[in-house]
């Protein structure tokens, strides 16, 4: 049984794990930014925190690597990063490989991960062309097509966070978590009915989800709203990608049952009975260890 490590990067922290050739996360660790940061090179941090790692693992020959945003073509530099500028141009597998020159390295973009750990790890019989698509602090996708990664003409394709919605701000805006609390927030204030959710210090999407299930009405129309915009979202992706298949994956996704209703209302809206005779959605299952998961899928060939 071979043994891989999985690094998701997160604005917040980098996650590493040991993972075996079926699958099995058999150790975790977490190492905040903010004391990367604190330390005064976040790049020499990661590189750094990459080592440290790699020395108490030393039957480790391959790491995957998923990062939150754009990465060259060629799969070895930074581009955009949009929670860690700093890292931004940095040729991260060069760096990588000279602190470590007997291991391989791999890097992708986190979703682009994701969908990968979810194709070899989920544990159903998964289709050979789907969507995946994770509702979190961003809305990251990425696209399966004939067992493989789609990347896009220049390898950074797929942004479905970044198409714009009906009301003129992009899928993100609207239902990142910055955008999607402030809307909770206005709805909190324009209800004159009752709601748990006005004696809330801070919404966060655990409350919301909780006030859901309570069937809070104000929390059930934040999901409606959230769903509405995912939903635009997908049936833009089914249209130009020719997909039928979706998951949805993320922290978010756990709410996904109080937004299906007006995810696909907004599907039947704009798309055709040629996409909906054979849409299918459902939920992701790798759920929190998916970075880490899709990270490990990257080292597989």
């Amino acid at each position: 049984m071979e043994i891989f490590t999985g690094l998701d990067v997160g604005g917040s922290s980098l996650k590493f794990g040991l993972v075996s050739s079926e699958g099995e996360l058999l150790e975790k660790k977490k190492v905040p930014v903010k004391q990367l940061r604190a330390a005064g090179d976040l790049a020499d941090g990661v590189v750094g925190a990459v080592a440290d790692w790699l020395k108490d693992h030393p039957q480790v020959q391959h790491v995957g690597i998923g990062v939150p945003g754009m990465i060259s073509q060629d799969r070895r530099a930074l581009m955009e990063l949009a929670n860690m500028p700093e890292l931004n141009g940095l040729p991260l597998l060069d760096l990588l490989e000279k602190r470590n020159p007997k291991i391989v390295f791999h890097l992708e973009n986190d979703a682009n991960a994701a969908a990968l750990g979810e194709y070899y790890f989920s544990g159903h019989k998964m289709p050979e062309n789907f969507l995946l698509v994770t509702l979190g602090t961003g809305i990251g996708s990425g696209l399966i097509i004939n067992h493989r990664i789609f990347k896009g003409a220049d390898g950074n394709g797929l942004e479905l966070g970044h198409i714009v919605s009906s009301n003129g701000r992009s899928i993100e805006q609207n239902i990142g978590k910055a955008g999607f609390f402030a809307k909770a927030k206005e709805l909190v204030k324009e209800n004159k009915s009752k709601t748990k959710l006005r004696d809330a210090d801070k919404l966060d999407d655990d409350i919301l989800l909780e006030a859901a299930r309570d069937n809070d009405p104000v929390a059930l129309k934040a999901f409606a709203y959230y769903g509405k915009h995912l939903g635009e979202a997908l049936a833009t992706a089914a249209y130009i990608l020719d997909v039928k298949t979706f998951f949805v994956g993320g922290g978010v996704a756990k709410a996904y049952p109080f937004m299906e209703e007006s995810v696909l209302a907004s599907m039947r809206r704009y798309l055709t009975p040629y996409y909906l005779d054979k849409l299918e959605i459902r939920t992701a299952v790798l759920r929190n260890n998916a970075g880490i998961l899709g990270a490990a899928a990257l080292c597989f060939k």
